[in-house]
């Protein structure tokens, strides 16, 4: 699989290790695709990168592909503006290729990552129905969890038919951000009543981060005290988290 740029493949992983640090990925003559919960299953991440947005993209056959995704960033990290990165799995050998090429300074550098055995996964995402949804521009979503994890560890997340707030509450104060259906940061509302849940701000900083860096616009889906589904929009692909509750 060869994609035109590095640092966009980069972040891609970066989210899938929001929720897991070995991944498991299918690759068929399509796709790449994971569907991984946490270890605490708290959280799960449903990804797919297809083939479209690749330059080039061969799979043989039907595989696995199971990496160590912190170590795979280490080399990721090493990539400069304007590089492409191809991967290349041998099978056999259980080793994957990671080459970065810069064509404007015919420079091309080459590291090899062992792969791991396989880890137990999740064939799909579970299917859920939402009384609420909301898309939001991911950059104030980003900020509104920030502020909240000013005072607190966990947030209340609302979607009435009129705004999306995010409210935190801790022993030093409160921190309340309203978007409102009206304003420019938000694209639609479809709550027939008000819908609340909460949720721990440590997934919820680790999931936002990554997924504001590769979609400027957030899907929100909600229903009151149950999971969050948020969902990043990709040109040729998917991303979507599943957040559990916090129960009061």
């Amino acid at each position: 699989m060869r994609l035109p740029n590095a640092d966009y493949a980069a972040d891609l992983f970066k989210a899938v290790a929001a929720v897991v640090d070995e991944a498991s990925f299918k690759v068929t003559q399509d796709s790449l695709r994971l569907v991984s919960m946490d270890p605490a299953h708290v959280s799960l991440v449903d990804f797919e990168l297809r083939k479209e947005a690749a330059e080039e993209f061969v799979a043989d056959k039907e595989t696995e592909l199971t990496v160590n995704l912190q170590e795979l960033l280490k080399f990721l990290k090493r990539a400069k503006k304007g590089e492409s990165l191809t991967l290349v799995y041998e099978e056999e050998k259980r080793k994957l290729n990671i080459i970065l090429t810069d064509p404007t300074k015919s420079r091309e550098r080459r590291y090899q990552l062992n792969t791991l055995e396989p880890v137990a996964g999740t064939s799909a995402s579970p299917k859920l129905v939402f009384e609420a949804r909301a898309r939001v521009n991911s950059e104030a979503l980003w900020e509104a969890v920030e502020d909240a994890s000013l005072v607190s560890d966990s947030v209340k997340i609302i979607i009435q038919p009129s705004a999306v707030i995010l409210m935190a509450k801790g022993d030093m104060g409160v921190v309340e951000n309203k978007l409102s259906r009206d304003g420019a940061l938000v694209y639609e509302v479809e709550a027939p009543h008000e819908v609340v849940a909460s949720f721990s701000l440590a997934y919820l900083e680790r999931i936002v981060k990554p997924g504001r860096d590769l979609s400027e616009e957030t899907l929100i889906q909600l229903s009151s005290n149950k999971p969050i589904k948020l969902t990043f929009t990709l040109p040729a692909g998917r991303l979507e988290y599943l957040i559990a509750p916090r129960l009061e």
